[in-house]
């Protein structure tokens, strides 16, 4: 039987069972007691899937993953299946090869190797955290919401409140969602989501030929904002980040609509278009991704 073993999160992979301390000679669960056989046979098969997968960074298929864990194949295609639902790992809809994603990044990361694509994300965030005072964070739009994947407090006592990471959004009232929704073709936003909008977006956003308008005007600024439309009393301003010929991501500034004025974000717009474009660069050079149903190759 052959498993992965661990890797260095500098050539792109990590070793999951450092991130998941189970202790499966006496079946020890997190919370100190006794796990069942059979549920500590299915977590161990998990792990040993999370390594195979990790030891690919540039994506392994199926058959390879179940050879590599030693793991029968339809054991391991229910084991993926889930991993992918809850946003660990990307399947690549195309050559059908699975990578570890941002998902699983966005909780982990803070044990890898600091040298790492998801460690110099971070840093970017940190940076303009630094720079604006504000909250900064990283989103991936998955229909017909956009979910947040990494998140940077400002050093302001008052600020935007950080919020469980990943966690989803509603793309009608999130800068993110109409800055990633601009980015697309035009008549596909209203073939995609003119029905979702009619079913779920708030009355006063104005109907969805008023929303396709403010698309419009978001593609020639280059970014979008919004002022109390997520909650009352906050406000963010997004621009999307481009990867390779897509533009899957958006990098975001948040904070409380008294500092966060029309006026602040024009003058910050600047700031924002070069960390997107720091962004951009990094994730067109590497092999990070997330799950959103958009290849980056």
């Amino acid at each position: 039987m052959i498993r992965a073993g661990p890797l260095s999160a500098r050539s792109g992979a990590f070793c999951v069972a450092r991130v998941l301390p189970l202790r499966f000679g006496g079946r020890a669960n997190l919370f100190g007691g006794e796990m069942a056989a059979s549920e500590s046979g299915l977590v161990r098969r998990t792990i040993w899937v999370l390594r195979a997968v990790a030891a690919h960074p540039e994506g392994v298929g199926l058959s390879e993953v179940a050879r590599e864990s030693g793991i029968p194949k339809a054991t391991c295609y229910r084991v993926l299946n889930v991993l992918e639902r809850e946003s660990w790992l990307s399947l690549d809809p195309d050559t059908r090869r699975y990578r570890v994603s941002l998902g699983l990044l966005s909780i982990v990361g803070g044990l890898l190797d600091s040298d790492g694509a998801y460690g110099h994300m971070r840093r970017v965030l940190t940076e303009l955290a630094a720079r604006t005072q504000e909250t900064c964070g990283f989103d991936v739009l998955l229909p017909p919401n956009v979910m947040v994947v990494a998140q940077v407090p400002g050093p302001r006592i008052i600020g935007q409140t950080l919020k469980p990471v990943p966690r989803t959004q509603p793309v009608w009232a999130t800068s993110t969602g109409k800055v990633l929704l601009a980015a697309l073709d035009r008549q596909s936003v209203i073939h995609d989501y003119a029905e979702e909008f009619e079913k779920h977006a708030p009355e006063h956003l104005g109907g969805f030929d008023a929303f396709i308008q403010g698309l419009d005007d978001i593609r020639s600024r280059g970014y979008a904002y919004t002022i109390d439309e997520l909650e009352p009393g906050a406000s963010s301003v997004a621009a999307p980040v481009r990867v390779r010929d897509k533009f899957p991501y958006a990098v975001w500034i948040g904070g409380p609509t008294f500092r966060l004025t029309k006026s602040w974000i024009d003058s910050t717009a600047d700031s924002l278009l070069q960390a997107s474009s720091r962004l951009s660069d990094l994730l067109s050079i590497t092999d990070l991704q997330l799950t959103n149903g958009l290849p980056l190759h």
